[in-house]
């Protein structure tokens, strides 16, 4: 029962979705605009660093408010946090209200990462903003954090169960990251660079 409870209380949350609502109050189809996704980056091209950065901040929030829920009310059970995060980035992807075709995750797993220890967020995010700078693209902080986070957490919890939980969702994070892979290759792929340029360093709010 506690485990069937992380994973409601987990996909609840992850199927709160700010950029889904921003795009109905504002009448705007995030997914046939920008990136095509209902996500933070796509909250900033269509509407600006002010919105861009609120979806962020609930997108993080979530996940955070997810895990921490169900440790304290799942003490007994170790991966009730695990599981929940877990969850939560399950349900941002494929919220069940939007055909299952919601946002990438990334927020919500930086906001996982968090939750579970901040020196290993502060750590995944220096090592993914390094990456970042190297490639010029800003899906580096993604498969970098997607690929270190399991090993990383479930050895210092002791846990193989862990790193299966985490490694299967890290590896539907890649999974959705496949097109910018693919737009990369086109060089269709839009820098990090001129992403921050654009939609962070210039303009208003």
């Amino acid at each position: 029962m506690e485990l069937l409870l992380c994973i409601l209380i987990g996909y609840g949350f992850g199927c709160i979705n700010p950029a889904w609502l921003l795009s109905k109050i504002k009448h705007k189809d995030l997914q046939k605009s920008g990136t095509g996704n209902l996500g933070t980056t796509n909250a900033f091209i269509n509407f600006g660093k002010g919105w861009g950065c609120l979806v962020l901040v609930v997108d993080m929030a979530k996940a955070v408010l997810a895990v921490k829920l169900c440790q304290g009310m799942f003490p007994s059970l170790e991966l009730a946090g695990v599981i929940a995060g877990c969850m939560v980035i399950m349900g941002h992807i494929f919220p069940f209200y939007n055909r299952f075709r919601g946002g990438k995750g990334i927020a919500s797993f930086g906001g996982v990462i968090m939750a579970a220890d901040i020196r290993l967020f502060l750590f995944l995010l220096a090592v993914g903003c390094i990456l970042a700078l190297i490639f010029n693209y800003g899906c580096s902080i993604s498969f970098s954090a997607a690929a270190l986070f399991p090993f990383l957490y479930a050895a210092e919890l002791g846990s193989f169960a862990a790193f299966l939980v985490l490694a299967a969702c890290s590896g539907v994070i890649v999974y959705k990251h496949f097109d910018n892979i693919k737009k990369i290759r086109a060089g269709e792929e839009m820098r990090i660079r001129t992403f921050l340029k654009k939609h962070i360093f210039e303009g208003g709010i």
